[in-house]
C-alpha cells in the first residue's frame, strides 16, 4: 500500500535483477531473514520484492549476494501485494553508487564513485 505521495529517486533507476538477502524485524518485532531480488537499482537503494510485511521508516540490513557486500537501508515505500510479495523502496542510510558494482552506472551517479576499484594483482 501507498501513501499515494510520489517520491523522486535521487538518482537514475536502473531495472536490474540483482539477488539480495534481506533482514531485520518485522511488524511484531520478530527477526526475519529473505531472500528476494531486486526490480530496479540507483546510486542510493532499490525497488524489491518481499513476501515479509515490513513498514514505511522501518531500519532493515541489505546484502549484495553477488558482492557479500551489507549496507543499512530504511523503507520509502510499500506497494500493494501481488503474488504474496509487495514492490518495497528502500533507500540506503549513505549514498553508495559501487554497492551494486556496475561497469557503466548511470551519468548522474556520483563520478567519483561511479566505478568499483579493480582488485589488486599479487
Amino acid at each position: 500500500m501507498t501513501d499515494g505521495k510520489t517520491i523522486k529517486p535521487r538518482s537514475t533507476r536502473v531495472h536490474l535483477t540483482i539477488p539480495v538477502f534481506i533482514y531485520g524485524n518485522n511488524t511484531s518485532n520478530k527477526p526475519f531473514k529473505e531472500i528476494t531480488q531486486t526490480v530496479e537499482v540507483n546510486a542510493n537503494g532499490c525497488l524489491v520484492e518481499l513476501a515479509t510485511h515490513v513498514i514505511k521508516d522501518q531500519q532493515l540490513l541489505l546484502t549484495n549476494m553477488k558482492s557479500n557486500e551489507e549496507i543499512a537501508c530504511l523503507v520509502v515505500t510499500q506497494g500493494n501485494i501481488v503474488n504474496g510479495k509487495a514492490q518495497v523502496g528502500l533507500r540506503f542510510a549513505q549514498s553508495a553508487p559501487r554497492f551494486w558494482g556496475l561497469a557503466f552506472p548511470p551519468e548522474d551517479w556520483d563520478p567519483a564513485e561511479r566505478k568499483r576499484p579493480m582488485p589488486s594483482k599479487r
